[in-house]
């Protein structure tokens, strides 16, 4: 699924969240996703969002939204310091000036030191209903653990799946094709990952669904079985459901 199109799925889902991670190598690429990202929170047009029509999308557009904030480390430092945090900490609690929700876009958010993620992971932890936090950078490396796990996860220039997961494709064709042994195979391999990657997984899954019923051609039905199934699934980590759990749904099904 591109990613544009997966941002505007989530929007008619009411699903946008409050946090996401946006990485890719080009910058041009991130700025332009991340624009997307906070006119679609910000969009207060009809039908699909963003809409791109809407005073809210314009401003947004044109950078002067009173509710789209952009925070960048100093000038005179290599790194976005743990003290900017908190000045932002402090600014997400107050309401938004126009809209109904505060949107904070960081360009450089993979220059957070340490002591600057944490104080991020308590404001992602506990924010306030209206605000959204975009943070953008080149290196997916350089965040914690547990601010990933806290973020929808984008590549910008790529898929909704960070650009496509080789082991989510394969493990949507071996479903699709009823092919119960390949799907064990990689069943047990996706139990042991950690909570972020099979939660990635199960994105890339979801993505690889999706593009094979788009496709259309006599697997479409099946394909489209695979995508409400994984839906189901994503809801069921919403609720802390195990790994195992989840793929052995995944392989009880397979037969269907």
């Amino acid at each position: 699924m591109d990613v544009y199109a997966h941002i505007r799925t989530l929007a008619e889902r009411e699903e946008l969240g409050h946090a996401f991670l946006i990485t890719g190598p080009d910058p041009a690429e991130r700025e332009k996703l991340g624009l997307f990202c906070a006119q679609a929170l910000l969009c207060e047009g009809e039908g699909s969002r963003p809409c791109g029509r809407c005073l809210a999308c314009r401003k947004a557009e044109k950078g002067i939204h009173p509710d789209l904030l952009r925070r960048e480390r100093l000038p005179d430092s290599q790194v976005f310091k743990v003290d900017q945090v908190r000045e932002m900490s402090a600014e997400a609690y107050i309401l938004p000036n126009e809209g109904k929700r505060k949107v904070f876009l960081l360009p450089e958010a993979d220059t957070m030191n340490i002591q600057a993620q944490n104080a991020l992971l308590k404001l992602l932890e506990e924010p306030p209903a209206y605000a959204a936090f975009l943070l953008l950078g080149a290196n997916p490396g350089a965040f914690l653990p547990t601010i990933k796990s806290r973020c929808v996860s984008l590549r910008a220039g790529g898929s909704a799946s960070e650009g496509g997961d080789p082991e989510a494709a394969k493990l949507a064709e071996a479903w699709i094709g009823r092919n119960g042994p390949a799907l064990a195979a990689l069943t047990f391999r996706a139990e042991k990952l950690d909570k972020l990657k099979f939660d990635q997984l199960l994105e890339g899954l979801y993505a690889a669904a999706g593009l094979r019923a788009k496709a259309g051609g006599p697997q479409r039905d099946r394909a489209l079985e695979l995508t409400e199934l994984t839906e189901k699934l994503r809801s069921m980590r919403k609720y802390n459901v195990s790994p195992g759990l989840c793929m052995g749904l995944l392989l009880s099904t397979v037969e269907n």
